[in-house]
């Protein structure tokens, strides 16, 4: 008889004393200040203890955390972790009504917040203040993510999911509490549309449409991350701004904080680097199943058929273990190679059950380099882990002569594993959704993988004499071109400077053996920024923080920084105690509120791989000790069910212990162009053939006579190019590098004196 997972029972039948969140946002630019107000309330007639767990994005640096109870306002302390603490329990023993905020112990995107010793019939109100970068998505919209999925994590030691210490998970209807939501958008230049990937908003634009304020037309409900996509007229446009320091401050909050925005365009001829070897690394653990690992399909075949035909290459699924494509490790990309990955394309699922993200990756570390061909690491996944230091570890320690990718899909990806590993491996990250598509971001990301790698890179700034400057964080980050990058400098002296003085910041280095130079001039008196919440100190201060994490600083040092900015950090958390209120008496009960968690059954055992028929499934549980967590879609445990005859089921019962309902989907225009896509040849060119003149709806005659050329693989190849233009302009950036590989190799045929874009244009196809 196996036990259930702690964490996975409902708190159904026990009073919730979360009752509201009203979240409120202030965009300015590519920076977040948000502010979420959570009230609590004792209906019990015993103190309670409310424990409320909840995400994060990890690159957030929470700066504030208040409340107000029975008229009295409180404002919470940064102290050293284990002192905030020793504050907490003791105003617990002594009765008084105490509030600690902390990171979870396993990751830097989990959050804790307790509030000990509430009274009976009492309210609080809980209001938490963070500071937050915004994503630039490849279509050019900035995109704020308010993150509410978290999903357990998976453990390695364990060899199965792990619920989070203190931490009850519950799907969408089961969520007891609401969610407002308002926010304010201030451009750098003219907003153009500001819109909800999930959510219905009421959008108002103001001021020449500068300004634009958003609430959700409809009740949330906790089945997504609450995201909302902001488009500028220009996001390529580089945005300094100096956001004053406080007089009456000390530390990092007294001084004055840059915050520089900007891109580095490619050179115009810039090559890609073909000489690589690229390895593509999928999750396909059961918590990939569905629509998931589908994507993750198109998406490889897709990647297999942009890869510059001189490289390396390889494919590696894991779960539970791993698997290669080639074990002896990455092979020459060819037609032969090429065929073998594409079978494996096809028959790929999501039956590999738990997430051992660690065991490729010391696999691919361990083998041994190809002279010449520098290593690329692509690693997709739902990045549902409790090992994520380990992981960043061996990332990191392996930099220098493998970089790193990351694609986080669906709602509840871990973003310190997902970004945590790209900044490790000094790579890019990028996230999808289950309701975007994931093909153009990695293949964004292949983009960024095939520029050449600056070299001696530097930046220096023009300052006037009396003002001195501190970067934060103090290396120079890693950039691709075409990316956007942000740097924060910390000046100090600026009282008296001349506002017309010209301020500059220049970075050089090397490409391809050439020296390339970038400048951006300013002045310190133009789009200053201040405010109480100092939204851009207290980022500048999370990306020291994160630097100093990342190369085992001393705790001392993290604790300082955090101090300083009133940050909290994996050393750090805020306390505030109610020292004026009436003590309660008695042993105040434990109130766990539930966690949204996306809708999936869990079990508490591994089992050996199998099968399982919706009939048999009631059956067989008991016998294989696999309890199903009921409480998660409210169903007696084990108790038969039904599902709408459209649908398909994945079970996977090896170590995932999960499985997902899938909506089954007709064939579509999408289905076509990648079935068109497969038949590509390594080399970029197309065979002319029946199978491909009927995906093209049309007739191979017909397009031998269009065309006046000999060669049918150029018949074939200027066809294909022609039809994907024609019928699938909105994707290009998914089919663009497998394009322009195709293009190379007609530049080496014989067009009879044409050009392969007059061929191009001359059909109609």
């Amino acid at each position: 008889m196996c036990d259930r997972i702690e964490g996975l029972i409902s708190s159904a039948g026990k009073p919730v004393p979360l009752k509201e969140i009203a979240v409120s946002v202030t965009i300015n630019g590519f920076v977040a200040d948000v502010q979420s107000s959570s009230l609590y309330v004792n209906t019990e007639e015993s103190p309670i203890e409310a424990i409320f767990t909840f995400p994060l994005d990890d690159q957030s640096a929470v700066y504030k955390f208040e409340a107000d109870i029975d008229g009295r306002h409180l404002t919470a302390e940064c102290h050293e972790k284990e002192k905030a603490k020793e504050i907490y329990d003791d105003a617990m023993a002594s009765g008084h009504t105490a509030m600690l905020l902390q990171e979870d112990e396993s990751a830097g995107d989990i959050f804790r917040c307790k509030l000990g010793n509430l009274p009976s019939k009492a309210e609080a109100k809980i209001c938490t203040g963070f500071a937050t970068e915004l994503d630039l998505e490849a279509d050019g919209k900035v995109k704020f993510t308010l993150p509410t999925i978290l999903n357990p994590r998976y453990s390695p030691d364990l060899g199965r999911l792990k619920p989070l210490e203190k931490t009850t998970y519950a799907t969408a209807a089961a969520i007891p509490y609401k969610l407002s939501f308002q926010l304010k958008v201030r451009g750098p230049q003219k907003i153009k549309s500001v819109q909800g990937p999930k959510d219905k908003l009421n959008v108002e634009y103001l001021e020449d449409q500068r300004v634009a304020k958003v609430t959700l037309a409809e009740d949330f409900k906790f089945d997504h991350d609450l995201s909302v996509l902001v488009e500028y007229e220009s996001c390529s446009t580089p945005q300094i701004v100096l956001e004053k320091g406080n007089s009456h401050s000390v530390g990092l909050l007294k001084e004055d904080v840059l915050m520089v925005n900007f891109f580095l365009e490619p050179p115009a001829q810039i090559p890609r680097t073909n000489q690589g070897e690229f390895i593509f690394i999928i999750d396909r653990s059961g918590s990939m199943g569905g629509e998931k690992i589908q994507s993750a399909k198109e998406t490889l075949l897709l990647f297999l058929k942009s890869l510059p035909v001189n490289c390396y290459f390889n494919v590696i699924g894991f779960g539970s273990n791993f698997e290669s494509l080639f074990q002896e490790g990455s092979q020459k990309y060819n037609e032969d190679n090429l065929k073998k990955a594409e079978e494996l394309q096809k028959q790929m699922d999501a039956d590999m059950g738990g997430t051992e993200i660690l065991q490729p990756l010391e696999h691919v570390f361990k083998q041994k380099l190809i002279e010449n061909y520098p290593r690329q690491l692509f690693v997709l996944t739902d990045g549902e882990v409790s090992n994520t230091a380990e992981v960043l570890k061996i990332a990191g320690s392996n930099s220098q002569h493998c970089r790193v990718f990351t694609v986080g899909i669906g709602e509840g990806a871990s973003t310190a594993l997902v970004r945590g590993l790209a900044k490790a491996g000094k790579g890019k990250e990028v996230f999808v959704t289950d309701s975007e598509r994931l093909q153009p971001k990695v293949i964004s990301l292949l983009q960024c993988a095939m520029q050449p790698v600056a070299t001696d890179v530097e930046i220096t700034w023009e300052l006037p004499s009396p003002v001195t400057s501190i970067m934060m964080p103090s290396k120079v980050p890693y950039f691709f071109l075409g990316v956007r990058q942000i740097l924060y400098v910390m000046l100090s002296g600026t009282e008296s400077v001349d506002p017309s003085y010209k301020c500059s910041m220049t970075l050089k280095g090397k490409l391809l053996s050439k020296p390339f130079e970038y400048k951006e001039t300013f002045t310190l008196h133009d789009n200053t920024e201040t405010g109480p919440s100092a939204p851009i100190h207290r980022l500048a201060a999370k990306a020291q923080i994160k630097e100093l994490q990342f190369s085992d600083a001393q705790k001392e040092q993290i604790v300082t920084v955090s101090k300083s900015a009133n940050v909290i950090s994996k050393h750090t958390a805020f306390v505030m105690v109610d020292s004026e209120g009436k003590p309660v008496e008695g042993m105040p009960i434990e109130r766990v509120v539930p966690t949204p968690a996306m809708g999936r059954m869990m079990f508490c055992c591994a089992a050996p791989r199998m099968g399982y028929s919706l009939s048999s499934l009631s059956r067989a549980a008991p016998q294989n000790c696999m309890q199903m967590d009921s409480a998660m879609f409210s169903i007696p445990q084990c108790a038969p069910f039904s599902m709408p005859m459209n649908d398909s089921i994945s079970i996977t019962s090896e170590t995932s212990d999960v499985f997902e309902f899938v909506e089954s989907k007709e064939v579509s225009d999408t289905q076509r162009m990648m079935d068109v896509i497969a038949l590509q040849r390594f080399q970029g060119s197309w065979s002319l053939d029946t199978k491909l003149a009927g995906l093209l709806k049309t007739d191979v005659a017909i397009l031998k006579q269009t065309i006046p050329v000999q060669d049918d693989y150029v018949v074939a190849t200027v066809a294909v190019i022609a039809w994907l233009r024609k019928h699938h302009s909105e994707r290009r950036d998914e089919w663009q590098m497998l394009e322009t590989k195709a293009l190379d190799w007609l530049e080496g045929q014989d067009l009879h004196g044409k050009s392969a874009e007059d061929l191009i244009s001359k059909l109609n196809i």
